[in-house]
């Protein structure tokens, strides 16, 4: 009987430590990596940022300048060709990748931040996709704040 009920015991533990719910949710900005980045209080800078995906300037590292959280520029490194206005759109500023992971219509999303500042260093939405079916990559990287 001792027997019976030591495994009963132990398939119940076993049970309760898988019950832990999974999900693709992107863990809450706000409060966390967000409120590190506020914290520095950084409105000017400049990041370089690629973007994987099926569009144009696809893989092309960017240059991208902000000014009072308003992007500013967008220069692409390889031939220095500053991006007009309607290219330019598609690169975000850090704020904007905040928003994205907050309120962005996907299905799920990949997240990395920068360990310093808290910026989203790596943001893989919907990542069960390949670039050519939807799926976007941003990579972001290099930050200098200006002043």
């Amino acid at each position: 009987m001792k027997t019976i009920f030591y495994y009963l015991i132990i398939f119940i533990l076993f049970s309760l430590v898988g019950c832990k719910e999974q999900t693709n949710e992107p863990e809450p900005v706000y409060g966390t990596n967000y409120e590190l980045w506020r914290s520095y209080n950084i409105h000017n800078y400049s990041i370089e940022q690629v973007r994987l995906c099926f569009c144009g300037y696809a893989g092309e590292m960017m240059k991208i300048t902000v000014h009072s959280d308003t992007l500013s520029s967008v220069i692409k490194l390889s031939d220095l060709t500053v991006l007009p206005p309607q290219n330019a759109k598609y690169y975000l500023t850090i704020d904007s990748l905040f928003g994205l992971i907050e309120h962005g219509a996907y299905d799920s999303i990949d997240v990395s931040y920068n360990a310093k500042y808290g910026y989203p260093e790596k943001v893989n939405v919907d990542p069960q996709l390949q670039e050519v079916d939807g799926g976007i990559i941003y990579e972001t990287s290099n930050l200098v704040i200006l002043k």
